[in-house]
């Protein structure tokens, strides 16, 4: 017995484990032979200073020939959303040999600090309006929930 409860104490005190990501599609995009997928981690999106900040990830469904010649088939990256300035700085880069982003990367490139970053506007009608669209009107929504749920009830 005294063995069961120093198993349950030490796993009650392991820390969790990192939540899944939660890939929302944003848009598809392509030609037969060759799609384009790119997702967004609805779990990751955060205000960060003036920005948005959230997770995103791409996925096709051919190998691409990315940094030191290897072949993969997804990457992830963070981006940082300025709404109403319309734009978008990303880094933090992880290239996988899998359309999900499993196991090791084959290639990362670092998070750089949000002063390095360069913020590019968005081409309306573009997958990076797209990816704006979606994380500003989702962080909208989740605010006005956030909002509705804090008004006194009578």
């Amino acid at each position: 017995m005294r063995r069961c409860l120093t198993i349950l104490a030490m796993s009650l005190s392991l820390p969790a484990a990192a939540e899944a990501p939660d890939w929302k599609l944003i848009s598809r995009s392509g030609q037969p032979g060759q799609i384009i997928h790119w997702y967004v981690d609805a779990g990751s999106i955060v205000r960060t200073d003036d920005y948005l900040r959230a997770m995103l990830r791409t996925s096709w469904s051919r190998p691409q020939v990315g940094p030191e010649n290897n072949a993969y088939q997804s990457s992830t990256y963070l981006n940082y959303f300025d709404c109403s300035k319309r734009k978008i700085a990303y880094t933090a880069n992880a290239y996988f040999r899998s359309v999900e982003p499993e196991g090791d990367p084959i290639h990362e490139e670092p998070e750089l600090p949000l002063t390095k970053l360069t913020f590019q506007s968005v081409v309306p009608g573009s997958t990076g309006a797209l990816r704006l669209a979606f994380v500003c009107n989702f962080q909208s929504k989740q605010f006005l929930t956030h909002l509705r749920d804090k008004k006194p009830r009578g």
